[in-house]
C-alpha cells in the first residue's frame, strides 16, 4: 500500500497533462475518487507483481470498481491502468479499455450492495453479507479477529462482471506512460500534512524521534451518523465532474495529502462552534489559520485565488449556516517562502533536537495541547499567524 500511494503520487504529477486528477464524484450518497479523468474515467493500480494477463480472472474486484465509476458517470467505457514496480522503476504497464452495456443494472447492483451493507450496519452483524475478497490477503479486520468470516460465504452477484461487452488492450497508452513515469522520486517528501506547516512547533513534537504514534485499529463500532461536515462534504462533491478534483502542484507537497480544488481553486472544507456568522471582513483575524494553510496550497499550485467553505454548527437559523468565502493572495509567492523557511525550520529543529527557533502555535491551541509543559509556548502563546 506504501508503494501504491508512493506512485500514484508520482503518476499524478507525471502525468497531469493527461487529465484531471483525483476527480470527486457523489451521486445520491454514493461517491468515488476518480485516479484521472481523462476521455474516460480511469483507474490506475500498482504493485510489485506484472500486470495481470486476465483481468476479470485475477482482479475482478478492479473491474467491478471501475464498472461502478462508469456507472456513477453515466458512461459505458473505462479504462484500467496497472502499473508494475521493480526496485524504484517501473517494470510493466498494462492498459485496458472496457466497455460494459446497459448502466441500468449496474447502478441496480450498486444499490442493492448499499442496501445490504446499511441492513448489515443496523443489525450490527456482518454475516449476511458477501465474501470479501480481501479474505486471506493481508486484511486487518480478519488478522484482528473483528470480523467473523469464514472464507466459506457466498461470493457477490455478478452484474457488473455480466455487463462486460469487451476488454481492449491500449499499447499505444502503455507505452507512452512507461515512457513517462521512469522513475519515482528518490526522496519522499519532507512534510506530512500542510498542518505541520501551519504549526511548526507542534508538529516538532509529533515528529520528532520517540513521539509515540498513533495507530487506528480496527474497529466495530457503529457509523456516526452524518454532522454537518459530512453534509458539506457530500453537497460539494455533489456537482459536475470535474468541479472537485486534484489540483497539479508546481514545487513539493506534503507526502500525506494532496491539494483538492474546487472550480479549479484550491479550497478548504472547516467546522466552527462560533455562535453566529463571522463578517467576511473579520475571517482572517479571527481564523487567520484558514489563510495561512489555504495560502501555502496555492503557492505550491501556482494560483492566487483559494475558497474556504465554513460550516457554523451553532448557527441558529440555516441561512447563517453556511459561508462561502474567496482569498486572492498577491503575491502568493510569499507563501511559498514561508512554507519553504519553515520546512527548512523544521528540518533543522528536529535534527538537533531543540524547538526554540520555531514559531509559537496560536494560543487558542495552549488548553488542550498534549505538549504544554514541555513546548515553551506559554499560554499566551503567539501571533506567529498574523
Amino acid at each position: 500500500m506504501d508503494l501504491g500511494r508512493t506512485w500514484h503520487r508520482a503518476a499524478g504529477q507525471l502525468l497531469a497533462g493527461e487529465g484531471w486528477l483525483e476527480v470527486r464524484v457523489r451521486r445520491e450518497g454514493i461517491s468515488c475518487r476518480i485516479d484521472l479523468m481523462a476521455d474516460v474515467p480511469v483507474e490506475i493500480k500498482t504493485g510489485a507483481s506484472p500486470p495481470p494477463a486476465d483481468i476479470r480472472a485475477e482482479r475482478p474486484e478492479h473491474v467491478e470498481q471501475l464498472a461502478m465509476y462508469c456507472a456513477l458517470l453515466g458512461q459505458s467505457t473505462g479504462r484500467l491502468v496497472h502499473i508494475a514496480v521493480t526496485n524504484g522503476r517501473t517494470s510493466g504497464v498494462r492498459a485496458t479499455d472496457v466497455r460494459f452495456g446497459e448502466l441500468g443494472p449496474m447502478v441496480d447492483a450498486m444499490r442493492s450492495r448499499e442496501s445490504a451493507l446499511l441492513e448489515a450496519i443496523d443489525r450490527g452483524r456482518s454475516d449476511g453479507l458477501p465474501r470479501c475478497r480481501w479474505f486471506g490477503r493481508g486484511c486487518e479486520f480478519q488478522e484482528a479477529r473483528t470480523c467473523d468470516c469464514r472464507g466459506d460465504e457466498r461470493l457477490g452477484d455478478a452484474t457488473l462482471d455480466d455487463q462486460v461487452r469487451s476488454l481492449t488492450e491500449r499499447t499505444e497508452i502503455a507505452e507512452r506512460w512507461q515512457r513517462l513515469l521512469g522513475s519515482a522520486p528518490e526522496e519522499p517528501p519532507t512534510l506530512g500534512r500542510y498542518r505541520e506547516l501551519v504549526y511548526p512547533r507542534r508538529a516538532f513534537f509529533d515528529l520528532r524521534p520517540g513521539a509515540p504514534v498513533e495507530r487506528e485499529e480496527p474497529s466495530t463500532s457503529v457509523p456516526r451518523p452524518p454532522d454537518l461536515f459530512d453534509r458539506l462534504l457530500g453537497t460539494v462533491e455533489s456537482g459536475p465532474v470535474g468541479e472537485v478534483r486534484q489540483l497539479s502542484a508546481r514545487w513539493e507537497v506534503p507526502a500525506e495529502e494532496e491539494v483538492v480544488g474546487f472550480r479549479g481553486a484550491p479550497f478548504l472544507l472547516r467546522t466552527s462552534r462560533a455562535g453566529a456568522r463571522i463578517p467576511a471582513a473579520e475571517v482572517v483575524a479571527r481564523f487567520p489559520q484558514y489563510a495561512l494553510e489555504l495560502g501555502f496550497r496555492c503557492a505550491a499550485t501556482g494560483t492566487s485565488i483559494g475558497r474556504v467553505i465554513v460550516g457554523y454548527e451553532r448557527a441558529e437559523v440555516d441561512a447563517d449556516r453556511l459561508h462561502v468565502l474567496e482569498l486572492r493572495f498577491n503575491p502568493v509567492a510569499g507563501f511559498a517562502r514561508l512554507a519553504s523557511e519553515r520546512a527548512r525550520r523544521l528540518r533543522a529543529a528536529l535534527s538537533n533536537g531543540a524547538p526554540g527557533d520555531l514559531d509559537p502555535c496560536p494560543a487558542w491551541m495552549f488548553t488542550t495541547c498534549p505538549y504544554r509543559d514541555e513546548c515553551g509556548c506559554g499560554a499566551g502563546a503567539s501571533r506567529s499567524q498574523r
